[in-house]
Order: structure tokens, then sequence, then C-alpha cells
């Protein structure tokens, strides 16, 4: 082997020395299958003894893919690069597929919401971290949802979760088959039984969002909960709305963004987007909060403790709403159910159903008919539009 000198020390070919803030490194550079591969000996000091064991050590590795006999993990067990070649750490828990999955979806930019749901999941699964890829079974899995309490929900969003990250160990060769696809959860499921279907679609009366609003502590409280009822907005998306997506003159507002945890992105659906036909309380929901917001913030709804926009629907439930319906002693929904509460309100005015769901950002009436059946029972085919009327 040729040699070349770095500082003090003779460098034999294929070795060389990186420096670095923290010190420096020795390196072996050798190729493998066609492709150039660069490993650190990070524990070892650089001196000549450990130059000369590198140099050595290069020589074996080149002897061994000269014979066909090297296996890249046995020399550099946390390589990277390892993987380029198929070869898979055999040694990776469940709990490093999680964490990696999580990093993926980060990487796909997912709301914050999502990624936040998963990493519950992350924390629901403890129970199986420790374990290798190779010893997740059905009966593992049918033991462990049998001895769930929560809800047949919670456990297939937990399950999901883990069957799209084991699906990673099956692309890495570890599985043939993912284990979670062979479980149905809902068969050996034993804790509560309350699931999606639970949900109750719980509407406030006329006298009750009159109580509401006699209720807020604050103006922007009100203002925004009037503007909710009459609406059908999700707090997502009042929290995002702009001074620049209301049209006065046309009496309209466009649905353009939600805000999720602080962090402004597109609705929650394609059909999410769009026009909603204010009517006089709307108006006047705006009118009176231009005092508050209208010349110095481009966002129309704020909270009034920090006078800024509001970060999500969690912090309007937590700081407003609830205290809000206490005061009020009104019986507690959430606020979602102002959305419901301006759905109903207009099918039982037997407005056009396909006018509504364009109101409500719906693809369709499938979600309508499945979520108001009962409302609907009585629906009486009028195709007429509300009346909206204009302020004076």
């Amino acid at each position: 082997m040729g040699t070349q000198k770095q500082g003090s020390l003779a460098l034999p070919r294929g070795v060389t020395i990186r420096d670095h803030k923290s010190g420096s490194t020795i390196v072996i550079t050798f190729t493998y299958k066609g492709i150039l591969c660069r490993e650190s000996l990070s524990r070892m000091d650089v001196n000549a003894r450990n130059v000369k064991y590198a140099e050595r050590l290069l020589g074996e590795i080149q002897n061994k893919i000269s014979s066909n006999d090297f296996s890249y993990t046995h020399y550099f067990p946390s390589s990277k690069k390892a993987r380029m070649f198929g070869v898979v750490n055999n040694t990776k828990t469940i709990k490093n597929y999680l964490e990696e999955y999580i990093t993926i979806c980060e990487n796909r930019s997912l709301s914050p919401s999502t990624i936040n749901g998963y990493k519950k999941c992350l924390s629901a699964l403890k129970q199986f971290h420790s374990l290798h890829a190779k010893e997740l079974t059905p009966a593992t899995l049918k033991n462990w949802i049998s001895g769930q309490n929560a809800t047949l929900k919670t456990i297939r969003n937990n399950l999901s979760f883990l069957r799209s990250a084991i699906d990673e160990a099956v692309t890495d060769g570890l599985l043939d088959i993912n284990p979670v696809s062979q479980v149905s959860a809902a068969r050996y499921h034993c804790g509560k039984t309350n699931d999606d279907d639970d949900y109750e679609v719980d509407p406030f009366a006329p006298y009750e969002a009159e109580a509401i609003y006699d209720a807020c502590r604050n103006k922007q409280w009100e203002n925004l909960f009037r503007f909710a009822f009459r609406t059908g907005m999700r707090s997502s998306e009042l929290c995002a709305l702009r001074w620049s997506d209301i049209d006065f003159p046309g009496r309209v507002t466009h649905v353009q963004s939600a805000s999720v945890v602080g962090v402004l992105k597109g609705t929650k659906t394609k059909a999410g987007k769009r026009k909603i036909e204010l009517d006089d309380e709307a108006i006047l929901a705006l009118v009176e909060q231009k005092a508050f917001t209208f010349m110095r913030s481009e966002f129309v709804f704020e909270d009034p403790k920090t006078s800024k926009p509001w970060a999500g629907a969690d912090a309007i439930r937590k700081k407003a709403w609830v205290p809000t319906l206490k005061k009020a002693g009104v019986r507690y929904r959430n606020p979602y159910q102002t959305r419901h509460t301006f759905a109903t309100r207009h099918i039982s005015a037997g407005v056009n159903l396909f006018w509504l769901c364009g109101q409500m950002g719906h693809k369709g009436p499938e979600m309508l008919f499945r979520n108001y059946g009962s409302y609907l029972a009585d629906y009486d085919g009028n195709t007429s539009r509300p009346v909206i009327k204009a302020v004076r």
C-alpha cells in the first residue's frame, strides 16, 4: 500500500484522519459492491499504533470482500450504510420502529395534531417497547387487546399506528407478514363498550345559545361564539380566520385555512375550502369584533389575555368555553356542538342539503345522513335556502 502524510503521521492508502470540533477520528475507506464506503473508528485515539491497526483492519475487510465473506454489520453494527446493502439490524425493538414511523410522519409534514396523536399511541403501546420485531405475534396482540380497559376506538387507533410502524419491519425483511393485520380488535376486546357510535349529536337550543352569549366574561368571547353558532365553522378554522377572508358587501366569508396547535395549515379536507354565507347575527359578531382586532391584526379572533390569535381549539375550550358554560348554567357539550347546532337548525328549516354541504365543507350529503339521520327523518323536502337579511 502507498502512504501519505497527515500532520506527523504517515497514513497508508485508505486510512485518513477526520478533524472535528471535539477532536480527530481515524477513518477507513473501501469499496463494497461498487459503492465507496467510509467508516469511522470513533472510539480510537489518533496515534501511530491505532493507524497501524486501521491498516490491518482495512486489509482484513478487503480480503473478506474478495472472498465474498464480508458481513457489514459484523464490522460496523451501528452503521447506516449497512441498510444500503439490504442488511438489517435484527435487534431493533418495537419502540425503535414506532419512533422511526413518527419521524417518517414528521418528514412528511403531517399535521401537529396527528403527530401528537401518534406520540400518545407510542406511550399506550409501552408494553411492546422492549420486544424485538420478530417477537411480536398475533397471540401477544390478542392478550394485549383482551387486557385493555380502553374503548374499542382507542384500541383500534393504537393498533393502526402499530401496524403502520411494523410495516417498516416487513419492508426491512425482518417479517414476512405484519402480525397486527392478522388480529381483529373487536373479537378480543373486553373493555369499555363505548366507541365511535356513541358520539352523540347534541345541539344547543336557541335559549341555550343566548344564555352562553350573556354569560361571556369578555365581549370577544361572545363575538367568537356567536360567529361559530351562525357559520358552523370548526374551532381550528375560526382561529385562522383573517379579515381579508371576509367579504362584507357580498356577505360571505372565505374559509381557506385552519390553525392546529398554533400552526397554520390547509383546511381539514379539500372540500373544506369554501365560502360561507353570513346572516345578520354573523355580520353583527364581525362588526362588534372590529373594535378589537380590525386595525391591528390580520386575524379576526384573538385570545383577549394574550392579544394574539387563538393557538387552537383546545385553547378556546379551556380558556373561554368551559368557564362560560359553567357560568351560564348550560349543560356541558364540547365546542364542536356549535357546528352541529348550525347543521340541525338548517335541516329543521328544510334547506337544500347540497347547499348545506357546501356551507359545512362536506363533499356530499353522505356525512349529513350519517350524523343527522334522526333530524333528516323529519326533513320535509323543502329545497329553499335560508333568508339572509341585510343589516341596516
